[in-house]
């Protein structure tokens, strides 16, 4: 004959329910309450690749001089200008918004603090120099499409060899051919190279 007591299996089921649903909501409230990793502020990282807009002076006095008013990228009838998230100085990103060379470079004239300075014309601008990268560059197939677009003459197309040459001398690293290039082909085979050492007066 069993000596078991309902009364007692009831009580040992129940004491056993409210120990397994306290340890339940314990879990949930412990989970609800910890940290987010997704919520968790993610560095953004600086994007890379850019030039000063024209005229700018060496770079470490550029950045003593420059307040970042956005005096220039207000001028720039192009909205070529952008600023850094790190220090809110202006700044080009040729693939994106090339400069577009303008007459009267409005954003020098708009700069009060001389960290942009005047320039007789625009083939002292000086923002950096035009690098073919051969592997991905498609003239070869008879792609020239930088060719025509170049407004200082700098780029020209070699049809013996079918490869593209850039003439650092003229070049003034607007970008245009970098962003024309990336218009008709899936990467720019054309980057600019920053030329951050200041206005050139040669």
């Amino acid at each position: 004959m069993s000596d078991s007591n309902p009364s007692l299996g009831r009580r040992t089921f129940l004491r056993h329910s409210v120990i397994s649903i306290g340890a339940t909501v314990h879990e949930f409230v412990k989970h609800r309450d910890a940290p987010s990793p997704v919520k968790k502020d993610q560095p953004i990282s600086e994007k890379t690749g850019w030039l000063r807009p024209p005229g700018a002076v060496e770079e470490e006095m550029f950045l003593e001089r420059c307040t970042g008013c956005a005096d220039c990228l207000k001028a720039c009838p192009h909205d070529a200008i952008q600023t850094l998230s790190s220090n809110d100085t202006p700044v080009i990103f040729p693939e994106e918004s090339p400069c577009q060379l303008c007459e009267d470079l409005p954003c020098i004239g708009a700069c009060e603090t001389d960290a942009l300075l005047p320039l007789a014309d625009r083939a002292q601008v000086n923002m950096g120099v035009a690098e073919v990268l051969p592997k991905m560059c498609t003239a070869g197939n008879g792609c020239n499409a930088c060719v025509s677009k170049c407004p200082t003459g700098a780029i020209s197309m070699d049809f013996a060899l079918f490869r593209i040459n850039v003439d650092a001398t003229l070049c003034v690293g607007c970008g245009v051919c970098q962003y024309i290039c990336r218009t008709v082909n899936d990467r720019a085979a054309i980057r600019i190279v920053p030329r951050r050492g200041g206005v050139s007066y040669a």
